[in-house]
């Protein structure tokens, strides 16, 4: 897309340089209280074209920062949602006061030795 905004651009300009040679001749324009005696046309619509692309920048800048505050605004969020939870603490280690039983070391038969006698 942006190659074909190029291409188009610089047809633009060349179709804007082509018009101001053709048209040398001198004009007065009037504006306001402004009054410019023998300004070449060339002159004349360099200056409307200039005029024409600020105006056209200053209406896309409300979209364009908001456009970016929202893009700014989703990032951050997308990074909170993405970020690592921090680490769960580990547990206290505490003393075993009570005697352990077999059982709980691991000493009991397995499950398997006690289902074979039952068939």
């Amino acid at each position: 897309m942006s190659k074909f905004i190029a291409i188009l651009a610089l047809i633009l300009g060349a179709a804007l340089a082509l018009f101001g040679v053709q048209n040398q001749e001198l004009v007065a324009l009037h504006f306001l209280w402004f009054t410019a005696h023998a300004l070449p046309v060339s002159l004349a619509i360099l200056a409307a074209a200039v005029l024409g692309l600020l105006v056209g920048l200053l209406l896309a800048l409300p979209g364009r920062l908001a456009a970016g505050h929202a893009t700014r605004r989703l990032t951050r969020a997308a990074a909170r949602r993405d970020a690592p939870a921090s680490p769960a603490p580990a547990p206290a280690l505490t003393s075993v006061s009570a005697p352990v039983s077999a059982a709980a070391l691991g000493d009991a038969p397995p499950q398997h030795a006690r289902l074979r006698g039952r068939g």
